[in-house]
């Protein structure tokens, strides 16, 4: 029984109270949490963030890039030839000898070759 009353008063203070290892303050658990708070903050700014904003630029260079003659894909995964461009937002596209679609830029995912009449065969339509 000793033993356990020893123990328990190595653990108070002169005044009653338990005496804490380490700082529980208010100002020291802000701290702490903000800490803890700019860490999420920076790693998902790393891993979300800016490779979005990475592909979001390259899409708009892409967009703003086009020109007649791209074989572009769209956004529903049709392939095809822009033949001209109806306004700012719209891009007319032959996906088939004479079948032609108005297609919104902004939908346009992929351009396939660079350069308007690069890489033409005599297979391709």
């Amino acid at each position: 029984m000793a033993d356990t009353a020893s123990t328990v008063q190595d653990t108070t203070t002169s005044t009653g109270t338990p005496e804490v290892p380490y700082d529980l303050s208010a100002d020291k658990m802000m701290k702490d949490n903000l800490l803890i708070l700019g860490l999420l903050f920076f790693i998902f700014y790393f891993i979300l963030i800016r490779p979005q904003q990475k592909r979001l630029k390259m899409h708009n260079t892409m967009m703003k890039g086009l020109a007649k003659g791209n074989k572009v894909i769209t956004g529903g995964g049709i392939i095809g030839t822009i033949i001209g461009f109806d306004g700012d937002d719209v891009a007319l596209v032959e996906i088939a000898q004479g079948v032609k679609v108005r297609v919104s830029r902004a939908s346009i995912s992929e351009v396939l070759d660079e350069k308007p009449g690069a890489g033409k065969s005599a297979n391709d339509n």
